[in-house]
């Protein structure tokens, strides 16, 4: 996989007397994996439900850790102006996990001045007023399809490259207006189907038009997810996204559709979607950053729930015991066990299990248990990691805390 080249800075503060603790952690090793999470408001994992409940928003972050999310890509539309406390909190909370917070807009006309907009009040200006850069959004995510669109069901090739290049237009005012208004370090990703390489129904005057296009968006662009939707073969998929691995100037992520999971459909079932996209990354490995699901909402309803667990020693409760095993274990990054510290059964330890062990401190454990208890208080969290440090001698990888006066 991709390697990472964020820093993780996971900050436990607390002032006891004159002291003050501040723990910061490098980036775990992970999966990189993501989904599009959509509004949604019908669905209880859509933003319009999770952004603003506590609870559900640990939850989902814990869940995150489960599946070896990356980033998520969340549509947020206005919140962060009627609600920016509760983006706040998400997006730090995000943050202290390992993952980017990415602003989803899902566009199908293209248009330069619109997104331009879009991008300075929902979230430059939003970035502007966080003090707490874990508080910020990493990256713009724009999922614009002009081929969705009227204009190009009904257009010609000549009318449709238009629409490419209005696209084009498109990533380069955003990129523009971030650059230009003290966001320069914010990123842009953008969706593409796979054909758009290949498609004859696009007038591209010559095989060179089409790579100068491709060469031009991967300027503004940081990375691309190209959406390998009801393609049933691994040969199929990377059919569709070999030429764009191949000669895409930034990142590339392959996008696998939860929706077509069922009888007859792309894929049997859950396992069988999983099965490719682990095979997708055998296939490319580095060369590609990983595999995104759309859309989330679905993944859920079709993924098992996660078994949480912080009881790492299974004495039927969560105490410090549990936060030394986690300790000692800090830092596997596959093939770890229960006993190790793994939390959420993905095979590494990390600060997601860290988070595990967080939210059900105090609480009874439960074998096999996959609810999320509400969140205790960090303070609580904290008076227990004071107290365990002191007394315990650190793994040569663990985390130093300095203490100043």
């Amino acid at each position: 996989m991709v390697s990472q080249t964020k820093t993780l800075r996971f900050f436990f503060c607390l002032f006891v007397g004159t002291a003050s603790i501040t723990l910061n952690a490098p980036l775990f090793a992970q999966n990189f994996r993501s989904a599009w999470m959509w509004k949604a408001p019908t669905h209880p994992y859509g933003t319009a439900n999770v952004i603003g409940d506590l609870a559900k928003e640990a939850e989902m972050i814990s869940y995150f850790g489960a599946w070896g999310f990356d980033r998520i890509y969340a549509s947020l539309g206005d919140t962060p102006l009627t609600d920016p406390t509760s983006i706040a909190r998400w997006n730090a909370a995000l943050d202290d996990v390992g993952m980017d917070s990415q602003k989803l807009h899902g566009i199908v006309i293209p248009n330069p001045t619109s997104l331009a907009n879009l991008v300075q009040t929902q979230l430059i200006d939003f970035n502007v007023s966080r003090a707490d850069p874990r508080e910020r959004f990493d990256a713009v995510h724009l999922d614009i399809e002009p081929h969705a669109s009227a204009a190009w069901q009904g257009g010609t090739p000549a009318e449709r490259r238009d629409l490419l290049f209005d696209l084009r237009d498109t990533y380069v005012a955003a990129r523009s207006q971030l650059d230009n208004n003290g966001a320069g370090e914010v990123k842009i990703y953008a969706d593409l189907p796979v054909w758009y390489d290949s498609s004859s129904s696009i007038g591209w005057l010559d095989t060179a038009d089409r790579d100068q296009w491709f060469a031009d968006i991967g300027v503004p662009l940081d990375g691309i997810t190209l959406m390998a939707f009801e393609r049933d073969t691994l040969s199929s998929i990377t059919s569709g996204v070999g030429w764009e691995v191949a000669n895409f100037n930034g990142e590339v992520r392959v996008g696998l559709n939860a929706n077509e999971v069922g009888p007859g459909d792309t894929f049997a079932d859950f396992d069988a979607m999983l099965a490719m996209a682990d095979a997708i990354e055998l296939f490319y490995g580095s060369a590609i950053g990983g595999i995104d699901f759309q859309p989330l909402a679905t993944f859920t309803d079709l993924a098992p729930t996660p078994v949480l667990t912080a009881d790492f020693d299974e004495d039927s409760d969560i105490d410090g015991a549990d936060f030394l095993a986690w300790q000692r274990g800090y830092g596997i990054s596959s093939g770890a066990t229960l006993a190790q510290g793994d939390a959420n059964g993905n095979g590494s330890v990390n600060v997601s299990d860290l988070l595990v062990w967080q939210q059900q401190l105090s609480a009874p454990a439960i074998a096999g248990a996959a609810a999320v208890p509400e969140p205790n208080s960090w303070a609580l969290v904290i008076v227990g990691l004071v107290c365990l440090l002191s007394r315990s001698k650190h793994h040569q990888n663990a985390t130093k805390i300095p203490l100043a006066s």
